[in-house]
């Protein structure tokens, strides 16, 4: 639909980014970043916003300690994971 925007697609692809030049032998390939995105959004809630003030209010949000140790774990295991099962040949 348009006007729906799921803000944790966006603050799933900044931690990703932030976090995989950290770890130099995980495969940072296209493939591999889009797998680590699905695993991770798909055990985490969604959140659909429609305004740019309900964006803003889910970011903030999304930056509430509690809110971030849930979103780096998931992103964490989903590296895990990916990095041990790439989808492609290395």
């Amino acid at each position: 639909m348009d006007g729906l925007k799921n803000i944790m697609e966006d603050v799933v692809e900044e931690h990703i980014k932030k976090i995989l030049p950290t770890m130099p032998n995980v495969c940072t390939c296209k493939k591999c970043q889009l797998d680590i995105a699905t695993y991770a959004l798909n055990r985490l809630p969604a959140e659909y916003v429609r305004t740019d003030t309900g964006a803003l209010y889910q970011k903030l949000n999304n930056h509430l300690p509690q809110a971030e140790a849930t979103i780096l774990t998931e992103i964490t295991k989903a590296i895990e994971i990916i990095a041990a099962n790439p989808n492609h040949n290395t």
